[in-house]
């Protein structure tokens, strides 16, 4: 017998029993019908085969469709919640994820990168000029360029894509420049460009504090920096949340399949390689890079192929700009993949699978070097909502048990 229709006989009230012909005494000595339990004030309504018809909705079934409306509402409820909870967990820059699973998968064979133990997730797209800038108001909000952040060549090259004014009030210093670059692309979506390794790192930081105000919020987090501007990277610190990929967790995220120990040729989950164009964006394995010869001359904006990307949903992991990782040589070289719009077609070989590690400086800005940041994955979005069902359940449990020995005390 459902429990719901006994929590409900528990709360049985004097008027049914007396629309039924029955007092409350005869009621605790005779068997309790299976009937479900009318509980509106006034004329019950008629039997149709020991089954009670509905009336302006003036009854429910305990498992019936009343009950399943509220378990809908408040699965809905717990959904909600869980997405909001996700949703708030961005700021004023929101990073797009992908999910890169399959924890434990071996590495290539050539090359014996892309070995990654835990899962973790990785930004879609290149970090972009208006990304970058709403991180130099809140760190930098007086324009005095703590720990070079901003580069004044983002302002006075032409590829770069930020302005810089010392008359603009505090926290607005910083703005995306208007219009678009030489290849049409409008700045703010295009990659941030004219960043060391450093200054990738310290956004870095900012995203895992919260995208908090002034020179506390980037200096510690994934990296402590305590100020250090070239030399030697540090290494990533236990715990880190919010961080430059490591050169396998990138290798894994562009080159691996998904299966067994099969890694694409080129980071455009293909084997052939891409074709070198900036008009034809919806071809399918397309990238930006050939330099002249496409005629590439700049980065487009992050995300234009819009057929064309990774095993794991990466943009542009080959072309527009390389990208640094947080895996050095030892000394003041870091690992980068990618290449950019400026890699010619001769060179195109070096960015493949198959490639030998390329190391820059980690205090070098050039038009053709950007980054993207990586995370620790996060409770889905399900898993939280059943979190949410869990403890309704719970709780609608207790209830009834306390009805139930309220009940039983009366008796």
């Amino acid at each position: 017998m459902s429990a719901v229709v006994d929590s409900y006989r528990d709360d049985m009230d004097m008027s049914y029993a007396v629309d039924f012909g029955r007092d409350s005494e005869s009621a605790q000595s005779q068997k309790r019908s299976r009937s479900p339990e009318y509980r509106r004030k006034g004329s019950a309504p008629a039997r149709i085969n020991g089954i009670h018809r509905r009336r302006a909705k003036r009854w429910t079934w305990g498992s019936g469709r009343g009950a399943r409306m509220a378990n809908a509402r408040a699965f809905a409820g717990c959904l909600a919640l869980a997405v909001a909870s996700l949703a708030t967990s961005a700021f004023g820059v929101t990073i797009d994820y992908s999910v890169v699973g399959t924890p434990g998968n071996p590495a290539q064979g050539t090359t014996g990168w892309g070995a990654v133990t835990n899962g973790f997730k990785i930004s879609t797209k290149e970090t972009t000029n208006n990304q970058y800038v709403e991180f130099l108001n809140k760190v930098d909000p007086n324009g005095t360029n703590p720990n070079g952040v901003y580069n004044s060549q983002m302002t006075s090259d032409a590829l770069g894509g930020i302005d810089f004014s010392g008359t603009a009030s505090s926290g607005s210093k910083y703005s995306v420049k208007g219009g678009t670059g030489r290849n049409g692309s409008p700045y703010a979506d295009m990659p941030v460009i004219f960043t060391s390794w450093f200054s990738a790192a310290r956004f870095a930081n900012w995203l895992q504090n919260g995208q908090g105000s002034g020179t506390a919020a980037m200096e510690t987090g994934a990296y402590t920096l305590n100020g250090q501007t070239s030399g030697n990277a540090p290494a990533r610190n236990p715990g880190a949340q919010v961080f430059l990929p490591s050169r396998d967790e990138w290798y894994k995220a562009s080159f691996y399949s998904g299966t067994g120990s099969n890694y694409f040729t080129w980071p455009t989950s293909s084997n052939t390689q891409p074709t070198n164009t900036i008009t034809n964006l919806s071809l399918v394995n397309a990238a930006n890079y050939g330099g002249t010869s496409t005629p590439t001359t700049t980065p487009i904006a992050v995300a234009s192929y819009t057929n064309t990307t990774s095993p794991y949903a990466l943009y542009d992991a080959m072309g527009n700009v390389t990208e640094y990782t947080d895996t050095s040589n030892g000394s003041s070289q870091i690992q980068v993949f990618g290449g950019s719009w400026a890699t010619t077609l001769a060179q195109a070989s070096l960015w493949n699978a198959n490639a030998s590690a390329i190391f820059r400086s980690t205090s070098v800005t050039t038009t053709s070097l950007g980054f993207r940041v990586a995370a620790v994955p996060e409770p889905t979005t399900i898993a939280l909502a059943g979190t949410g069902l869990a403890g309704l359940a719970g709780m609608e449990w207790m209830k009834r048990r306390k009805k139930k020995a309220a009940a039983r005390m009366q008796g």
